[in-house]
């Protein structure tokens, strides 16, 4: 199954000179964990809602207005829409996130999270034992 098939779509994506209130505002607005940060088509990075609390407020920043662009993860781990999703797993096991951007010829295209593996995983668990549990919830034999 490929990464595409699994990721999250649409992307929060903002350029680094977003004021971090801003940023925040996205994030509740849009039901997102975590934006990505761009100028033009590249990444530049990521943010979490946790990278805001212990970057922003726990910094004692008040007001928001520290861009964006000075809190970010640079360089994230980047997987592509292509991908398996074996490639995914073997990235979120490598590194200690819980969220990944997908890109497609290098512009972003999607964030594949834990998450949404989970829900896969459980939904293919559901289709492969949906027969199973109707066979067996039949009677076998039937009384005369």
């Amino acid at each position: 199954m490929k990464i595409k098939e699994v990721m999250s779509t649409p992307v929060v994506i903002v350029p680094p000179i977003t004021p971090v209130r801003d940023v925040a505002r996205h994030m509740d607005y849009s039901g997102v964990g975590c934006v990505v940060v761009s100028e033009g088509r590249g990444i530049a990075g990521i943010v979490t809602d946790r990278d805001l609390a212990i970057r922003v407020l726990a910094q004692e920043d008040k007001d928001g207005d520290t861009p964006v662009g000075r809190v970010m993860s640079e360089h994230p781990v980047v997987v592509r829409a292509e991908d398996e999703v074996e490639v995914a797993f073997d990235t979120f096991r490598r590194h200690s996130f819980r969220r990944l951007p997908v890109a497609s010829e290098g512009a972003v295209v999607g964030i594949l999270t834990i998450d949404d593996l989970l829900l896969q995983m459980h939904q293919l668990t559901a289709d492969l034992l949906t027969p199973v549990v109707k066979e067996i919830s039949e009677p076998q034999h039937q009384s005369d």
